[in-house]
Formats: structure tokens, C-alpha cells, sequence
């Protein structure tokens, strides 16, 4: 017979990363809360110190568990936020019914990254059981907010739960990450001036505006594409949501049109040469094309890195082995890694799962790969916590 607290609070890492999926912690609207506090519910049913930390000017916690105490100290990051499900009609499998089936678990955040969040939470229950008193301290993140930028893990740093090392258990396949881009994103509002569609002439389309500044983005992206990291890849410039004429009757031109503008950021790249370049496009829109538009930004993630081959990286490789490529990689999306680089405390990125599953309809993971992981993660937890990186 299974105890009741064994079915809602299991301490096996699918099982858990399923039941982790169960919990709708979308974002937007920014639901995290349950998940949040299912995760300290977990830990205190397990009797690990854990507790809610939060997010200033929000009603969207973290949770933070802790386990042994004394140096080095370190952090296994996750996040609890995923991104909407959207339409489930779309869905083969309940989005959040945390199936598993044909050998993976099915479900939103499956991949991203519930399951790197369950096998940190097993693997820091499983320090807990250690007869004897581990040397160092383990602590856990599961920050709110990652997928839109709310500053959840620098909260947790912030609070005095950082560390000396990190490993953030975003989806790579098992390979090491020691770099990310960064991202910006700007929504741009192009102005015009309303009139009856009947008598286009009379106004100006700020669609057509649009069509203008759009066009200076595609050739901006091309310039971009030129430019690379061999760790990361190329830089890139896209529009991803466009909105004009919703709030108005259907028959009048629209005097504003607004765009989302997503920059992707290599690492020898700052922001503020970023921002320089999309204010000197859109000054050119206005002196040549004659089109008035203004930026705002929405959200900005760092990128960051350290050494390709610092120690934590190349013990990280090491314990994974053959599973995943050993040669040195930067991911293509950003990651909350970039708030313990700039904190000073080197990070990678590793977890099972593949980031082409992240987001999409049917996300799922394979279970396999999940199981894997276990084991090499609890090494790394107990090389970087006995001193198998001094010196």
C-alpha cells in the first residue's frame, strides 16, 4: 500500500518532476505561488529546512531549502514559472496532467525545467539521508519569474542564498553550458494619425509606419547575423508580436502601431551599445523614411559566462562522460546563470532534456535521461561540497 504522503510528496525524480508538472504555475499571469509552495511543503514533509523568500513588490514567492552548513557552498537553481500552455485542444497529452508515457513524461515544463528542478530537490533530499554529517552546504532555488524577467534567483542571492558555485538546471542534453546570450526586448510604438478608411489620404497609417521600421529590422538583422561567438552563435534581431487598430472601430486608420523587438545579445556585446544601435535605426526611420517611433524596454537578461574550461565546468563534463559531448558550449536562450556570474560566483548550465522541446505544444522529456542525471548530479554535488575544487 502506498502512503498517502508518498503519492503527493515522492521522492522518486520523475515522479516528482510529474507531480511538479501538475502544478500550473504559468507565466504570464505570473502563478507560481502553488508550485512554490508545494516545494517547500515537499522538503518540510521530507524534514528539510525550506522556506518561501518574497519577490519584492510581487505576491509571487521563490522557495529556498538548505541542507548541511560550513564552506564551500552550492547552489542547484531552478524555476517554477513556465510559459501559457495556451490553446490544451492542441495538446496530445493534458499540458498539465503530468503523464508518462512511450517513455517520457508529457506535459508544460516538463523539459522547462521541472524535471531539472525535481532532480535537485531529490538530490538535495538524498544529501539530507547521508548517515554521515556531509561537509559544505547545499541550497536550492526554485525562483519565480525566470521566463519574463522578474528578478527571482537575484532575490534569493540578494536574501544571502547564494553560494560559492551554481549549477542551473536549465535543459542542454546533459552538456555543459558556461556561456549564454543575453536578450533585450524593446516594444517599439510607431506613431501616425487616425482617420476614416473610407478617406485614407486624410491620416497616416501608422501600419504603414511600421512596414517602414520593419523593414530597417530585417536589414539590421542581416548586419547582425555577421556576428558570432563560437560558443553561443550568431546575434539576431526579430519581431515577435505586433499590435495596432484593436482598440478602435474597425473602419479607422490607426494612429499607433506597436511591436515587440527581441535582440539577441552576444557576450562581448554591452547594453548600452545595444540600446545606441535600435536608437540610431529608428532616428534613421524618422530623418529618412519619416516615421516617428519610440523604444521602450520590456525586459533585459545579461548574457554571461566564465571560463570554458573552468573546474566546475570540466567536473560537470567529467561526470557526465560520454552521455553528452565534452568539447566546450554556450546556449543560444539566457539563463538565470547570468545572476551568479555577475555575483561573482561561477555558474554553469546543465540538465537533462533538450531546449527544442521547451515551450512548444506536446513539450515532453525522456524519462531515461532524467534517471541519468540523478546519479551524475549527486557526484558533482559531493566533488564541489568535499573541496574537489580548491586549489
Amino acid at each position: 500500500m502506498v502512503e498517502a504522503s508518498d503519492a503527493e510528496y515522492p521522492d522518486d525524480v520523475v515522479d516528482l518532476a510529474a507531480r511538479l508538472v501538475r502544478v500550473d504555475s504559468e507565466n504570464p499571469p505570473g502563478n507560481e505561488r502553488p508550485c512554490a509552495e508545494y516545494v517547500v511543503d515537499w522538503f518540510t514533509e521530507h524534514g528539510v529546512d525550506a522556506e518561501l523568500v518574497p519577490t519584492p513588490n510581487t505576491d509571487r514567492p521563490n522557495a529556498v531549502a538548505t541542507v548541511g552548513s560550513g564552506d564551500p557552498t552550492l547552489v542547484l537553481n531552478g524555476h517554477t514559472d513556465v510559459v501559457p500552455a495556451d490553446d490544451p485542444d492542441e495538446w496530445a497529452h493534458d499540458p498539465f496532467g503530468g503523464e508518462v508515457e512511450d517513455g517520457r513524461l508529457w506535459g508544460r515544463g516538463s523539459t522547462d525545467m521541472k524535471t531539472g528542478l525535481a532532480l535537485a530537490m531529490v538530490a538535495t533530499l538524498n544529501r539530507e539521508r547521508a548517515d554521515a554529517e556531509p561537509p559544505g552546504t547545499l541550497v536550492v532555488h526554485a525562483a519565480a519569474g525566470e521566463e519574463t524577467g522578474l528578478p527571482g534567483t537575484r532575490t534569493l542571492i540578494e536574501e544571502g542564498y547564494g553560494g560559492d558555485y551554481a549549477v542551473v538546471l536549465e535543459p542542454t542534453e546533459l552538456r555543459v553550458a558556461t556561456s549564454a546570450k543575453g536578450v533585450v526586448t524593446y516594444r517599439i510604438g510607431v506613431h501616425g494619425e487616425s482617420t476614416h478608411a473610407s478617406n485614407p489620404d486624410e491620416g497616416t497609417n501608422a501600419i504603414d509606419g511600421a512596414r517602414d521600421v520593419m523593414d530597417r529590422i530585417d536589414e539590421y538583422d542581416a548586419r547582425l547575423r555577421e556576428r558570432s561567438d563560437p560558443l553561443v552563435g550568431q546575434a539576431y534581431a526579430n519581431v515577435t508580436a505586433f499590435e495596432a487598430g484593436t482598440g478602435s472601430n474597425m473602419a479607422v486608420v490607426p494612429a499607433r502601431a506597436e511591436f515587440l523587438l527581441d535582440r539577441r545579445i552576444l557576450p562581448d556585446e554591452s547594453i548600452e551599445d545595444v540600446d545606441r544601435e535600435v536608437d540610431d535605426l529608428l532616428a534613421a526611420a524618422e530623418r529618412e523614411d519619416g516615421v516617428v517611433a519610440e523604444r521602450e524596454t520590456v525586459q533585459h537578461y545579461a548574457s554571461a559566462g566564465i571560463e570554458p574550461n573552468h573546474p566546475l565546468a570540466e567536473l560537470v563534463r567529467d561526470g557526465t562522460g560520454d552521455l553528452a559531448p565534452d568539447e566546450p558550449w554556450g546556449m543560444a536562450a539566457a539563463t538565470d546563470a547570468r545572476e551568479f556570474v555577475a555575483d561573482g560566483t561561477p555558474a554553469v548550465v546543465w540538465g537533462p532534456g533538450s531546449l527544442s522541446e521547451a515551450h512548444t505544444v506536446d513539450e515532453s522529456i525522456p524519462v531515461a535521461e532524467a534517471e541519468r542525471a540523478l546519479p551524475i548530479l549527486e557526484s558533482v554535488v559531493e566533488d564541489v561540497l568535499s573541496g574537489g575544487l580548491d586549489g
